[in-house]
């Protein structure tokens, strides 16, 4: 029990430090007019608050569909869909239940009229009788009829007349003497006026009759019209002839208002709705003046389908029940595929939404470096292939992601080689050589080209300057090979040419005629000047004297690695001395062959006038100039220059 108790407590407390009363209050607000509506302390107020948070609630839940379940892209589609789908649907069912209304108002108008007409009709006749009985005589059918005789007619009345009248009425009410609306002609007679009236109750009853339901009378005094105004050109009959219909329009003044018939009762389908009133011409016999007559029927749906109805007097007969079950069957029709379109618009909506979405949320995933991303393919339309072609994509980023990482990987490795090549070169501060100047230009990571520099016991100094051939990794291989070779020859016993020669036996030992090599391996010594080298293969070299002659070597000289045999015949040795200030320079074709943006190359002929030019620095003023010729294009080929100066 105690277990339970504290699990119990353990559960309210982290549901208390998990309350947020922002997040919260709708369920707060559900739960505690819940338990204040309980009886007996129910109230009103409380079902309220109840009520205010199953309403934030329902909200919140609303809210979520359209957030999580109707995707973002669709809210377009549902609008698209509304204003497409349902909208021409309650814009027809609007149209119709207007010509439905207006057509009804017409017909029981229509009708209302032709009786008063026909009315006036009969009048006008009982009125050319000069006899009151054989007047009245006529009229009886009509019912409501009578004869008054007046010396004098009420200002306003014209001698002539016949038409509609407010009148006081025959019949005295337990209230006193009140008005009704009447039809009187009149007829001029010897010694005063015969008037002839007929009661309008039954203007009401025919009405009522039409509509089914209550009819309010409203009458009041006519406005005055202006000259042209009030009246509107109709064409009746389909004739050719047009006609004024007035248009007549009472004033705010309602002089008296009664309804004929008891109003009729219903909700929703069934409500009571008033038609288009109708409007008449009438008269206040008292005064002569005009008014009008304003007449609302009041109907409902059982209303006006009652005349179908089964009774003692009336059965449907085969045409109406055919009528009837058509017409609901069209209706029933129109319904299903409405509806059926709806749902399938919907279902579209909904597919063409959650593709989307899926794009949306691979492209994030994308976005954030996630490349195995990928997007099930719905359908076969333009989405299907974007979402195909976005698996594509993402498949090609991986592979190009993979590419990337390895070639960072190899530019890694190659930095590495490049930083372990360098420090194979000669460090020509720490040798404290001034005589010598050297530089390598590589054209990719790593250089093919090599320079090294021996010191031997005499004071004197081996040097070499060599280009393997092709470029990148595998040069530089070589290239590091040459020195350990180099190495590990006796330079102080062998000449330049013996070195050459074991060299080159060596290489080919070791390698094909595919791959060679060229070089220039010498010695100089810096106190005498004097130096000896060999060319194998290799540019020639350039002696530049003090005084700005420029001599050019080149010594006859077979590249290493092309014969085991004809090397040691086909190489000759160079010998000299430099005199102080003169300069020996040497280097790989990397610089002869720089190329400006039209494709030219530097040449050697370039370079020999450059050094014949004076220079304080002769290394940085050809580097310059080779600069300034290719204008910053990279280099064709790896770029070395060796200078031996005194």
């Amino acid at each position: 029990m105690g277990r339970l108790l504290d699990s119990g407590m353990d559960r309210l407390r982290a549901a208390g430090a998990a309350f947020r009363f922002r997040r919260h209050w709708p369920w707060v607000l559900l739960v505690l007019g819940l338990a204040l509506a309980l009886p007996p302390a129910g109230s009103g107020c409380a079902a309220a608050v109840a009520w205010v948070g199953g309403l934030a609630l329902l909200g919140r839940g609303l809210r979520w569909i359209w957030d999580r379940l109707l995707f973002r892209v669709s809210r377009r589609l549902w609008v698209i869909l509304a204003l497409m789908s349902v909208l021409p649907v309650v814009a027809l069912a609007l149209m119709l239940m207007a010509l439905g209304w207006l057509g009804l108002g017409a017909q029981v108008s229509r009708s209302t009229q032709q009786t008063m007409t026909a009315w006036e009709e009969a009048l006008k006749t009982a009125n050319g009788e000069p006899a009151d009985a054989a007047a009245l005589q006529m009229l009886r059918t009509y019912g409501g009829a009578w004869v008054e005789h007046e010396r004098q007619l009420p200002e306003g009345i014209g001698e002539a007349f016949v038409g509609m009248v407010w009148a006081d009425s025959r019949e005295a009410g337990p209230q006193g003497s009140h008005k009704d609306t009447y039809l009187r002609a009149v007829r001029k007679e010897p010694g005063g006026y015969r008037i002839l009236s007929l009661s309008l109750g039954v203007l009401g009853d025919r009405a009522q009759a039409l509509a089914g339901g209550q009819v309010v009378f409203e009458l009041s005094p006519r406005k005055e019209r202006r000259q042209g105004e009030g009246t509107l050109k109709v064409r009746s009959g389909g004739g050719r002839r047009d006609k004024d219909a007035p248009i007549l329009v009472g004033q705010r003044d309602i002089r008296a208002a009664w309804a004929k018939g008891q109003p009729l009762r219903g909700a929703g389908l069934f409500a009571p709705f008033n038609l288009p009133p109708l409007a008449f011409t009438i008269t206040d016999w008292s005064t002569g003046r005009p008014m009008v007559l304003t007449a609302t029927p009041e109907t409902n749906l059982y209303a006006l389908f009652a005349g179908f109805r089964s009774g003692d007097r009336q059965a449907l007969s085969e045409g109406t029940v055919k009528a009837i079950i058509v017409i609901s069957l069209v209706l029933v029709g129109l319904f299903l595929a409405q509806l059926a379109a709806a749902l399938l618009g919907l279902m579209l909506a909904w597919s063409l939404g959650r593709a989307v979405n899926d794009l949306h949320g691979g492209v994030a995933r994308l976005s954030q470096g996630d490349f195995g991303a990928r997007i099930r393919p719905r359908g076969r339309d333009q989405v299907a292939q974007l979402a195909q072609a976005f698996n594509e994509m993402a498949a090609r980023l991986r592979a190009a992601a993979g590419e990337r990482e390895e070639r960072l990987r190899m530019e890694e490795e190659l930095r590495v080689a490049r930083e372990v090549q360098m420090r194979l070169l000669p460090d020509l501060e720490s040798l404290r050589m001034p005589s010598v100047r050297a530089t390598i230009l590589p054209a990719r990571e790593v250089a093919g080209d090599y320079y090294d520099l021996f010191p031997l016991p005499d004071g004197s100094l081996a040097f070499l300057i060599a280009d393997v051939s092709g470029k990148g990794t595998s040069a530089a291989f070589y290239a590091a090979e040459t020195k350990g070779v180099l190495s590990a020859l006796d330079k102080e016993a062998l000449d330049p040419v013996a070195v050459a020669d074991r060299l080159n036996s060596i290489w080919c030992q070791g390698h094909g005629r595919s791959l060679f090599l060229t070089l220039v391996y010498g010695t100089f010594h810096p106190q005498t000047g004097r130096f000896a080298f060999v060319r194998a293969g290799h540019p020639p070299a350039f002696l530049r004297r003090s005084g700005g002659r420029v001599e050019r070597l080149n010594p006859r000289g077979l590249g290493i690695g092309l014969s085991p045999t004809r090397f040691r015949d086909a190489i000759e040795a160079c010998e000299g001395v430099l005199e102080a200030g003169d300069s020996l320079v040497f280097f790989t074709d990397g610089l002869s062959e720089a190329q400006d943006p039209a494709d030219g190359f530097y040449g050697e002929d370039r370079l020999e006038a450059l050094l014949g030019q004076p220079a304080e620095d002769l290394q940085a003023a050809i580097l310059a100039d080779v600069a300034a010729f290719t204008a910053g294009q990279p280099l064709a080929d790896d770029l070395t220059l060796l200078i031996l100066r005194r």
